[in-house]
């Protein structure tokens, strides 16, 4: 994996834990293993669930990756996508783990704060996300919020101020902003994907979007950024994106410990931006040829030269280290938990 630092998923990880990871990723399959593998998926046709409407980041990068794995995997198994929209992946997350066959014959892809909804134990998250196989994920991402140019927002200041209509597919950063530090934003809901948010901020009916990843906007409206169609306000990072030096990122909002731990608790997410899992329950050695599978499709020439045609950037993260992540993340303390819940209203 390219310029992947363990260092890099949450200080949290023990040296034994990462060890571990590393031990188990180098565990060689053997030949007859292998063949096991080719002869269960030779012939076969692999289901993508897609948790997201069609043309949006999610769908660009689960149709990607699923082109490329079918030829990476033993015994060349077709990988045809299907999209789940709803809930912001919840139900793709749902439907996934509850009803897709556990054998390995089924991936999916959804929204990174699904796994979030099992954290505080919503109801309607039927699943344990440290049951998932976690594949990988093909890029590090950054959330960010804009307005559209006729809005005349120029600055996180005055952002901050204004009464805008967001359009959202789940109100996590509009409650962010307003709960945590005063923001007047109005979440506009009812979307059931991201681009059709993106219409409606197109035609008017809406002043802008957060909780929209960088690469998505690249992705799917690079025309927006080139023709300066909209202003970028905050990116919800640690570290400014290098092609965006002057967007001020959220943690300058920071100004105490609650802030502090609920902000790093949403940032840890972006190990999770581009994910790919298999169900529950699958051969161990099946997910080791899956997880291969990922690792090489991301480093594959003709993978990253179709992302680059595509405005898809890729910073890719093994699947060892993202289940690492999905277990941390799943202990966290309770009176941290119940924090977010309150400012998130929630919902992440």
């Amino acid at each position: 994996m390219r310029g992947i630092s363990v260092a890099r998923v949450c200080a949290s990880l023990t040296p034994t834990v990462i060890i571990a990871g590393a031990l188990f990723s180098l565990i060689p399959v053997s030949s007859g293993k292998a063949n096991e593998v080719a002869d269960f998926y030779k012939g076969k046709r692999l289901t993508m669930f897609v948790g997201s409407s069609a043309g949006d980041g999610t769908d660009l990068y689960g149709r990607l990756i699923a082109r490329h794995m079918s030829r990476k995997l033993p015994g060349a198994p077709q990988v045809v996508a299907t999209n789940v929209p709803g809930a912001n992946g919840l139900v793709a997350a749902n439907q996934f783990y509850n009803l897709a066959p556990r054998d390995g014959t089924a991936l999916a892809t959804f929204s990174r704060y699904a796994a979030f909804e099992a954290l505080w134990k919503n109801p309607s998250a039927r699943f344990d996300p440290d049951r998932f196989n976690w594949l990988g994920n093909v890029n590090v991402d950054v959330s960010i919020c804009l307005t559209w140019h006729n809005v005349k927002v120029k600055s996180l200041a005055e952002f901050m101020k204004r009464d805008l209509k967001i359009g959202v597919t789940n109100e996590s950063h509009v409650n962010i902003l307003n709960n945590l530090f005063g923001a007047n934003l109005r979440a506009i809901k009812g979307y059931p994907g991201g681009n059709e948010v993106n219409m409606a901020m197109e035609r008017g009916e809406v002043d802008g979007r957060c909780n929209i990843s960088w690469s998505a906007v690249m992705a799917a409206r690079p025309a927006w950024v080139r023709d300066k169609q909209i202003d970028i306000l905050v990116q919800f990072s640690h570290r400014k994106l290098k092609e965006l030096p002057d967007v001020p990122l959220i943690t300058d909002l920071v100004t105490n410990e609650t802030q502090k731990q609920i902000i790093n608790l949403v940032l840890t997410s972006q190990m999770m931006a581009r994910l790919v899992v298999t169900t529950p329950d699958v051969p161990a050695d099946r997910v080791r040829a899956l997880r291969l599978a990922f690792d090489e499709s991301v480093a594959d020439s003709e993978f990253l030269s179709e992302a680059q045609r595509l405005g898809a950037p890729v910073d890719p993260v093994s699947g060892e280290e993202v289940q690492q992540v999905v277990s941390q993340m799943m202990k966290t303390p309770p009176d941290v938990v119940k924090q977010f819940q309150t400012v998130v209203g929630g919902r992440l």
